[in-house]
């Protein structure tokens, strides 16, 4: 009876096989293909290409949440509360710290866009009222971060702005501070 069993399976496992088509130019075989016995249409995703995009994707998704703490900051406080400036500095800090570093989305005024939208009403007016100190602020540590530096004392900041490089940041204020107060 034993025989018979392995007979079968080696028969089935032969019709298997020659059942499969046959990869062409049109087609890609790749490892879980070819368990399965069929060949992919060229241009499916295999796993190497789909960690590739993914890793991309993950990535954009990173540089907006980066973006969105850090917007998020400048609406955590009333600009007239008390230390409002001391929070608005470090909230400005924060700012200038994210715009010189690696996250930044390749379409910041979009992005800063759809992060404004998302606002509730109340939010709305914190952003309303705290960006323009903000945006103020931020462009002043970057004309002369030597200036500020009493005021960045006080609010905690330890960054030394004066060894970054702050050349590309005032574009990149000037094109949020469109989106914001648009």
């Amino acid at each position: 009876m034993g025989k018979w069993v392995c007979c079968w399976l080696a028969a089935l496992l032969l019709a298997g096989c020659a059942a499969s088509p046959a990869a062409t130019p049109e087609t890609a075989v790749t490892p879980e293909s070819a368990l399965s016995g069929t060949a992919l249409p060229a241009g499916t995703p295999t796993p190497e290409t789909a960690t590739a995009e993914t890793a991309a994707s993950a990535a954009g998704a990173f540089k907006v949440q980066q973006l969105t703490v850090v917007l998020n900051g400048c609406i955590a406080y009333e600009a007239d509360s008390a230390g409002g400036s001391l929070k608005t500095a470090l909230a400005a800090a924060d700012l200038v710290v994210y715009l010189t570093g690696d996250f930044v989305p390749d379409d910041l005024p979009g992005e800063t866009q759809l992060w404004q939208e998302a606002l509730s009403t109340d939010d709305q007016a914190t952003m309303d009222a705290n960006w323009p100190r903000v945006y103020r602020c931020a462009q002043d540590i970057c004309a002369d971060p030597a200036a500020q530096q009493g005021l960045l004392d006080d609010a905690g900041v330890t960054t030394d702005f004066s060894a970054m490089d702050l050349t590309e940041v005032p574009d990149q204020l000037d094109a949020m501070n469109e989106v914001l107060t648009d």
